[in-house]
């Protein structure tokens, strides 16, 4: 049988994709992105503004086609498939990914994960997937999984380089935790720089910002490390948004915005988001950038 795979929008390579090709491998299917004739049809589509496109393309199809991901559905994989090792050679990727947990100890409103997966709890030993000395952890928060301290305590053993590509939850970080991640080699997804992924989505969380940042530094971890993902235009003001980043800035941790998709204040929040991202608070205030038509919504907002 010939199975052709459909990676619409992921920005990383798709972990369902590949568990689905090696799947498909051992019972002697060929399978790839480039199949003429396919006799079976997988369409992968993570971001529900894609869906129209997915399902068009479903369209064009005379062979069964199943269309699944977060913007389609929340149908998850039979376990059978689900816990399978991935078939990284299907992006030729030399880094291993996958889950030890699922699902979050939080609810946050705007968030699809307690939705679609519910309370955290344990979901695979990273003996399951984990087939390099390099891996991209997915966990929606790591240090909620019931396995965390035992599985840090595996990844420095065995001296694995790895990016928490789905941020760590600064609340949980005690100085046990923050010992620990001292002794891991973690990096950006790029496996490049040393980097350690956060979020400071809400003012009222700023006390335990400071003192997660303090904790993680008292451990011997760089401040210079550290990125905080600042949600912005969820029930907060320009101010307030403003305010993190440069509470942020003072402490010379890196801040990045997250525009949140309710088309409140959208283009005040463009503005924020490429002051920031593009590093450009390094050299100015946000009164005084002037990008395009930058000035007027700034004046606005802070006259």
């Amino acid at each position: 049988m010939k199975v052709l795979l459909i990676d619409v929008d992921s920005k990383i390579p798709n972990l369902a994709l590949m568990k689905l090709s090696s799947w498909h491998k051992a019972r002697g299917d060929t399978v790839g992105f480039r199949i003429r004739d396919p006799d079976k049809v997988y369409i992968s589509c993570i971001f529900e503004k894609n869906k129209p496109q997915a399902l068009g393309r479903a369209g064009i199809f005379n062979c069964p086609v199943e269309v699944g991901g977060y913007g389609v559905s929340d149908v998850k994989l039979p376990e059978e498939i689900e816990h399978l090792c991935p078939d990284y050679s299907l992006y030729g990727i030399h880094y291993s990914m996958g889950f030890t947990s699922r699902g979050c100890i939080r609810s946050c409103p705007w968030c699809i994960v307690p939705k679609v997966e519910g309370k955290v709890r344990d979901h695979a030993p990273l003996t399951e997937f984990l087939r390099h000395g390099r891996v991209i952890l997915l966990d929606n928060n790591f240090l909620a999984s019931p396995r965390c301290k035992e599985n840090l305590h595996l990844l420095i053993a065995w001296k694995t380089e790895v990016n928490f590509n789905q941020g760590l939850d600064i609340r949980l970080v005690d100085s046990h935790v923050a010992k620990l991640l001292r002794q891991v080699k973690y990096y950006d997804s790029d496996f490049k720089d040393r980097r350690l992924y956060f979020a400071f989505d809400l003012p009222e969380v700023e006390i335990d910002v400071l003192r997660g940042i303090r904790t993680l530094e008292e451990a011997g971890i760089p401040r210079s490390h550290l990125m905080f993902y600042v949600l912005t235009g969820f029930n907060t003001t320009i101010q307030e948004d403003l305010h993190r980043v440069q509470v942020l800035e003072k402490l010379k941790v890196l801040p990045y915005i997250m525009v949140y998709n309710d088309r409140k204040e959208l283009k005040l929040q463009q503005h924020l988001e490429r002051w920031v991202n593009g590093l450009y608070y390094q050299v100015c205030s946000f009164q005084d950038y002037d990008h395009g038509d930058s000035q007027r919504f700034i004046k606005e907002a802070f006259s």
